[in-house]
């Protein structure tokens, strides 16, 4: 499909300037924009970008805006409920989730360079930027999904105590103030995998200590081979690592019992209560993405067994039959349709 003339104009408003000044020097194996025009073309170049992602933008496979807007609602009233400084991501996700047409425009910044480059012509660059458009929404789509559905369960715990999590002199998990929320991030140190907060559920009447931790990485907690030296520089904060997370939450008795969630070089594991997964339909339907989650469980070993919340509309009934011990949860984007995970809790507390 041809972009619209209001793309041209600005595309044409963007060459028009380079060939105002010969001074710029854009060839295909060469980019030289003089420091006294950079801002001018800048400020074109983005408009292009912009006007190209505002054409596609309806045609994106999933549901962007509905996200977006439920996500900075939930964030909102996270922050204002614990009395978070604030709640940090990496920046190409927190572009997307705050601002989701400028967000999608850093994934066509190659692209119209290849385009006045002239690496490639006007035909392929629009079928590059519809392609990668869509496959980029439906990433970060689903990473932003995980951060929604992990902010939402925090606030269906109803938490009316909140800590963050560091280690004292004995490398002992000690509770701290907690300022701000950013799955991953944890106190440094080489091999230990802490609980990023720690929550005292109204909901539950328990401590849940929180950790989102890297669904890569959850993995490499129960691994049996120690390693030959004490790992030194990896500090095992993952806040800014653009990637699938699942959500560990440990139920403890007090703050005196947080737990070390693993302990990489000594092949020690803290096994948590609940995992709790997130899936798209296709995944949940796909038999090798549910064995995934499968071999996680088995690998931590939860004792009250996993959730995995399922992003899309689908029959419950398949999916039962293909998970045989997870319990799915289909969700979307409905808050209420969270309250069955955190009931499914409650019977062991309340």
């Amino acid at each position: 499909m041809s972009l619209p003339v209001a793309w041209k104009q600005e595309y044409e408003s963007l060459t028009g300037f380079v060939g105002e000044h010969p001074e710029i020097v854009i060839t295909p194996s060469e980019i030289s924009i003089p420091r006294d025009l950079r801002e001018e073309f800048y400020l074109r170049f983005d408009r292009a970008r912009m006007a190209v992602v505002e054409h596609y933008y309806p045609m994106l496979s999933v549901d962007v805006e509905t996200l977006c807007t439920r996500y900075v609602a939930i964030e909102k009233d996270v922050m204002e409920l614990l009395g978070l400084e604030e709640i940090t991501m990496p920046a190409d996700l927190s572009s997307f989730l705050h601002r989701p047409k400028e967000g999608l425009t850093r994934v066509i910044y190659n692209r119209l360079f290849d385009l006045l480059q002239q690496k490639i012509g006007l035909d392929r660059f629009e079928e590059n930027c519809a392609l990668e458009l869509d496959s980029a929404a439906a990433e970060l789509f689903r990473l932003g999904y995980e951060w929604w559905a992990a902010l939402a369960l925090i606030r269906l715990l109803e938490p009316d105590e909140s800590y963050g999590v560091d280690l004292d002199d004995d490398y002992k998990p000690v509770a701290v103030e907690l300022k701000s929320i950013s799955f991953g991030r944890q106190a440094h140190h080489p091999t230990i995998r802490l609980p990023e907060f720690v929550l005292h559920s109204g909901r539950l009447n328990r401590y849940v200590a929180v950790k989102m931790a890297l669904a890569s990485e959850a993995e490499s907690f129960a691994n049996a081979v120690k390693p030959p030296v004490r790992p030194k520089k990896r500090t095992g904060d993952t806040s800014f690592v653009l990637d699938s997370r699942v959500m560990l939450l440990s139920f403890i008795e007090d703050l005196k019992h947080i737990p070390i969630v693993a302990e990489i070089f000594d092949c020690t594991l803290s096994r948590p209560d609940w995992i709790v997964e997130c899936l798209t339909k296709g995944e949940a339907l796909d038999p090798d993405a549910v064995n995934a989650v499968k071999q996680r469980a088995a690998m931590l070993q939860p004792k009250m067994g996993v959730c995995a919340i399922v992003m899309d509309d689908a029959p419950v009934a398949e999916l039962q039959k293909i998970f045989e011990g997870v319990r799915p949860f289909p969700v979307g984007l409905e808050l209420s349709r969270l309250h069955p995970v955190v009931d499914a809790l409650a019977p062991a507390w309340v």
